[in-house]
Parts: structure tokens; C-alpha cells; sequence
């Protein structure tokens, strides 16, 4: 707790993210991890091994966008600054343990940048009281084109603390709203990805499976009604195995990694 309370006082963090839980994510983020460790080692070794893949299927040199760059569990940092001429990590806020990691290498840059693009016009519609801002397409990064981007279990996780301070803020607000509101904010990632970089992949959880004993118990999707096709690869994240997250139940989920964002684009659905 102690580590936790330190990291919280004294991780840069703009306020709007702050007051929106963002800091506090990224402090819990790393805990969990300290105390899963052993059952993340799998998902974390996938994760590198597909960004890298990724990457090497986009020409060398010129920029790479890691967006969700987080604390860095994922991305295989070092590779990528070997492979591209600039490579810039972004994330609502970046944790002083990935500062540390950044300037190990002279082409290693740091962004902070709202991936969601709707933070600010949310926060200012929940205090009007609504209605919901429409889920625009973020801005582009600033530069040159990045030649190479890699979206790091983001479309899954923009729309739940946006979510919850709806449900904290504006509670009237239908359920059936919220998750339109959701899948737009999935399917804008989409667009902004696609349109940030010559080739760009991601890979995010696209189902949470409660479990007991190994059997399954509950299936919930985690894509907001997003219909994406058949991942190019596939593999399972023993998240928060019992008691983690509930007492009796472990929480697995399943993930899947798309090498070009153009056939996710392509064959999403829009409704």
C-alpha cells in the first residue's frame, strides 16, 4: 500500500485524467501485476512477441506510435527503438518507472494524448447534464506520418472510465445510450489507428470468461458490440485468477491480435 500511495502522489498526471481515474488505473495496473506475476508471464510473452512480429512486417526506420504504451508490460521497447528512427509512446500519463525506461534510449519520445479524443467534450457535457457528446474521431499525433502504430489493449479499455463517470455523473443517462456511446468511442480507435500510420495492428481482450474449477461459468464481451473478423493470432490471459477479483471465480480473458488494422476496418460492424 505504501508503494501504491508513493506512486500516486508522485506520478505526473494532468488533472482531467486524474479526476477521471486515469492515474489511479495505472497505479492498480501495477499492482496486480507485482502480485499476478507468474500467472500474467504467458499473456506478457505474447504480447511482446506479437508487437514485434507486427513491427516486422513495417518498413524500418522512420516513426512508430505505441498507443497505450501503459507501464510498458507489453512492448518490447528496446526492439523497437533498434528498428525505427523515432518511437513514440502514448498514454493519457506515463509512470515515472517508463520515464526511467524512455531515456534509456535517445529515440524514445513521450506523449501525452487523450486516444479516447473525447474527454474534454465528455466532461464538459456531464456538466450541462448531458446530452452525450458525439464519439469524433480523435486528432492525429502531430509530425511525420508514423510508418508503423500499434494499439496496445486499448479498444477494449477506452470506454470504461468514461463509462463509469457517466454512471457517476449522469445515471438517468439508458444503458442503451451508454453503449452506443461505447462502440462509437471502439470504432473511432479504429479509424484513428488506420489513419495514423502506413501499417498498423493491435491486439486487445475481446472476451472476459469467468471460470470455476477450469469449467466456464459466464461469457462477456468486451468489444461494445464491435464485430470484428477472426484475429490473426489468439491467445488467453489468466487475468485475475480466485481470489484476485472475485473469492471463487477466476476471470480469463481471451485475446486477439490483428497484424493490419485495414481488414479490422474493413469488416467491423457500424451499427
Amino acid at each position: 500500500m505504501l508503494r501504491e500511495a508513493f506512486e500516486y502522489l508522485t506520478t505526473p498526471c494532468p488533472p482531467l485524467a486524474r479526476r477521471y481515474g486515469y492515474l489511479a488505473e495505472l497505479v492498480a495496473l501495477g499492482a496486480r501485476h507485482r502480485r499476478q506475476r507468474r500467472s500474467w508471464a504467458p499473456h506478457l510473452a505474447a504480447c511482446r512477441h506479437f508487437v514485434a512480429d507486427a513491427a516486422a512486417r513495417a518498413a524500418p526506420g522512420g516513426r512508430a506510435m505505441v498507443a497505450g504504451s501503459g507501464l510498458l508490460l507489453e512492448v518490447p521497447l528496446a526492439e523497437l527503438a533498434a528498428r525505427f528512427r523515432e518511437v513514440v509512446l502514448v498514454d493519457m500519463l506515463h509512470a515515472r518507472s517508463v520515464r526511467r525506461q524512455a531515456r534509456q534510449f535517445s529515440n524514445v519520445q513521450l506523449v501525452e494524448w487523450d486516444v479516447s479524443g473525447t474527454l474534454q467534450a465528455l466532461d464538459a457535457a456531464l456538466a450541462r447534464g448531458g446530452p452525450l457528446p458525439p464519439a469524433d474521431r480523435p486528432p492525429l499525433l502531430p509530425g511525420e506520418r508514423f510508418s508503423f502504430a500499434i494499439s496496445c489493449n486499448l479498444l477494449s479499455q477506452i470506454p470504461l472510465l468514461p463509462l463509469d463517470a457517466i454512471e457517476r455523473r449522469a445515471p438517468a443517462i439508458l444503458d442503451a445510450e451508454r453503449l452506443t456511446f461505447a462502440h462509437a468511442l471502439g470504432h473511432a480507435h479504429l479509424e484513428w489507428l488506420d489513419r495514423s500510420a502506413d501499417r498498423a495492428a493491435l491486439f486487445t481482450d475481446t472476451e472476459s470468461l469467468w471460470l470455476r474449477g477450469g469449467a466456464i461459468e459466464e461469457r462477456e464481451d468486451s468489444l461494445w458490440g464491435l464485430e470484428l473478423p477472426a484475429p490473426d493470432v489468439q491467445w488467453l490471459w489468466d487475468i485475475a485468477p480466485a481470489p484476485e477479483q472475485d473469492r471463487r471465480l477466476d476471470l480469463r480473458h481471451s485475446v486477439g491480435g490483428w497484424f493490419d488494422v485495414r481488414t479490422v476496418t474493413a469488416g467491423v460492424n457500424l451499427c
